[in-house]
């Protein structure tokens, strides 16, 4: 699935890197297992290579159909318990978004699963898209997104 709903401006030949694009983002948890386990049963990722250096552990994990996005998992070990609410995001990322087929059949089978849907989904007509959100099992928001006409 591309993201083409938006028209989009030529390619930027002048740019720092012509072959630039994104490939991973990091993921720091207390729960190493947990956090890899919630991945591959909850959202069906794909475990590519777990690996220890030193104190710090590391797994990629891919989506369950996807081999050009990957999601990097770090963990140091449960040196402090996390905080029961989370602190409100000022700066920093967010939010992971995830392209799929259909957003209300993911998070229908993501509540199967036992994962909290935080926002039903809803439509975005300016932007084409149909958006549903949820929380991993520790407090991150997932953005579930599909192209809509």
């Amino acid at each position: 699935m591309e993201n083409t709903t938006l028209p989009l401006p030529a390619k930027n030949a002048e740019g720092i890197n012509g072959t630039m694009r994104a490939d991973h983002v990091g993921l720091r948890t207390l729960d190493f297992a947990g956090t890899i386990g919630w991945y591959t049963k909850k959202l069906g990722f794909r475990l590519i290579k777990q690996v220890t250096l030193g104190d710090l552990q590391l797994a990629f994990l891919a989506p369950a159909n996807d081999d050009n996005f990957w999601l990097e998992v770090l963990s140091n070990g449960p040196a402090t318990p996390p905080p029961s609410t989370p602190p409100p995001i000022t700066s920093g990322f967010q939010h992971l978004c995830l392209t799929v087929g259909n957003v209300d059949d993911t998070l229908a089978a993501l509540r199967e699963r036992g994962v909290q849907v935080t926002r039903e989904p809803f439509d975005v007509p300016l932007l084409g898209k149909r958006c549903g959100f949820v929380s991993d099992l520790h407090g991150n928001t997932l953005e579930f997104i599909q192209n809509i006409g």
